[in-house]
């Protein structure tokens, strides 16, 4: 090759070198800015719940038969005593009923008395050799059965003389009234509550606690209630008893504590606060706000912090994580696995990020 042919050779390369501009760099993903919060452990020993003094023994009294309402002796707040009349109903039909089963009761002694007289007159003719023993026999039969209908009349005046026992509503025990189910000229029906009675002592208080909260507790745990109108005073007593299931609408479950020796300014009706005295498992609560669905499961954003400048806001990388929740009772979800204290976790937003996402957030919001 001479010199003007290396000449050109070198003058394409060269303006083909030139004809092409050095390709640009990809930006960087833009960093989302997120809400977020650090997981802190909680104990339920240290939360209080609002509940109210009930009766332990409660009864809702009712007549047992269909009847109008003709007066009702008690009002909610009274107290009564056993075997006092607390309301009753018309008993003319529960009369009538007793008058005509004694009249039937009658009608059989007459029948059993003419059976009776026939049988001794077959027995004369028949020691005289007049009379069959088949005959014997049969007025002997009809004596029977003449008794047997006297009994079941009898028994039937028994039963009408019951029923009409019905138509007053005694209380069953010593107790205050505590609410009232029907009014006077109402017709009530067969077990319809009238009258709700409840004894004084014992005394429960009655808490809704989350149904998480509830898995964690057992019978004979120590509890305190407090007076709403009264802080100072202190009623302490032992759980006795748990819900088996929670309620559908709020997801809590119930709680009876049976109040050891309460003052008389706890009475029934009375609001309380009421606090654990026992033991209890940490547990993350966390907004419900962090929880999405992946896969059919609970899942969080963990926020993975990489380090950035002083002075400059905190960034980090985002990973999802399966988690076991349960609802709170309240706007919260309390997290039993899968998450450990001290991490971050995405609070809002949390259906707009992806994996590896990085993202910036604030300081430690509690």
């Amino acid at each position: 090759m001479n010199a003007s042919s290396s000449f050109i050779a070198l003058a394409g390369l060269l303006a083909l070198v030139g004809g092409c501009e050095p390709r640009e760099a990809a930006p960087p993903s833009p960093i989302r800015p997120v809400l977020s919060v650090v997981a802190e452990e909680q104990g339920s020993d240290n939360q209080a719940f609002t509940g109210t003094v009930e009766p332990a023994v409660s009864a809702d009294l009712s007549f047992q038969v269909l009847g109008q309402l003709i007066s009702r002796k008690v009002g909610a707040g009274d107290l009564v005593a056993k075997g006092e009349t607390l309301a009753t109903i018309d008993p003319t039909a529960l009369e009538l009923a007793v008058r005509a089963a004694a009249a039937e009761v009658r009608n059989r002694k007459a029948e059993l008395e003419n059976a009776r007289a026939s049988a001794g007159r077959i027995d004369a003719l028949k020691a005289s050799g007049t009379a069959s023993q088949s005959i014997w026999e049969a007025a002997h039969t009809a004596v029977d059965a003449a008794d047997a209908r006297m009994r079941q009349a009898e028994a039937d005046v028994a039963k009408a003389r019951d029923a009409l026992t019905f138509a007053t509503l005694r209380a069953d025990f010593d107790g205050v009234v505590t609410g009232t189910g029907a009014e006077v000229g109402q017709t009530v029906a067969p077990g319809a509550p009238v009258v709700t009675l409840a004894k004084p002592d014992p005394r429960d208080a009655v808490i809704d606690v989350p149904d998480w909260m509830a898995g964690q507790l057992s019978l004979g745990q120590p509890f305190r209630a407090a007076l709403q109108i009264a802080p100072d005073r202190i009623a302490h007593g032992l759980l006795r008893e748990i819900a088996p299931q929670s309620d559908a609408l709020t997801r809590t479950r119930r709680l009876k504590i049976g109040l050891s020796d309460p003052s008389e300014l706890f009475r029934l009706g009375s609001t309380v606060t009421v606090i654990g005295e026992h033991g209890s498992v940490p547990v993350i609560v966390l907004p419900a706000s962090v929880l999405f669905e992946r896969d059919g499961k609970p899942t969080v954003w963990v926020v993975t912090p990489d380090g950035g400048k002083a002075g400059e806001r905190p960034t980090g990388t985002v990973s999802a994580r399966a988690v076991t929740e349960s609802t709170d009772g309240s706007d919260g979800v309390v997290v039993t696995a899968g998450l450990k204290a001290g991490e971050r976790v995405v609070s809002a937003g949390v259906h707009r990020l992806d994996d590896g996402q990085r993202v910036a957030f604030d300081g430690d919001e509690p």
